[in-house]
């Protein structure tokens, strides 16, 4: 089922990424955790990112001209882009390798 935001379709099922899974899902366990381990390690920082991003623009003074948000807002929604990527590369090496690792805080 599909819901229609404005002109566009939002699709209820859940996103993967199918290259992922091509590359991934005949490796040896071990080898797919520390893979895994290792991209839930970057969507954090990128979390870290965007949300130091999102304080500055917040601080950041109002834009003055009509035709952009400003650099502070263009640097957090580019966090927020990133950020949200790399979510969907975790979720599908999750789905593949069937269990969440422990992944210890840095």
């Amino acid at each position: 089922m599909a819901t229609d935001i404005g002109s566009c379709k939002q699709s209820e099922h859940k996103i993967t990424l199918r290259p992922v899974i091509g590359l991934t899902e005949n490796l040896p366990k071990g080898d797919l955790e520390q893979i895994t381990i290792q991209a839930i390690r970057t969507h954090r920082r990128l979390r870290d990112a965007a949300e130091a991003r999102y304080e500055e623009w917040r601080q950041s003074p109002p834009v003055a001209v009509c035709d952009t948000v400003g650099p502070a807002r263009i640097a957090y929604v580019t966090a927020m882009i990133d950020m949200h990527a790399q979510q969907t590369v975790v979720s599908t090496l999750l789905d593949v390798l069937g269990h969440i690792p422990s992944v210890p805080a840095d």
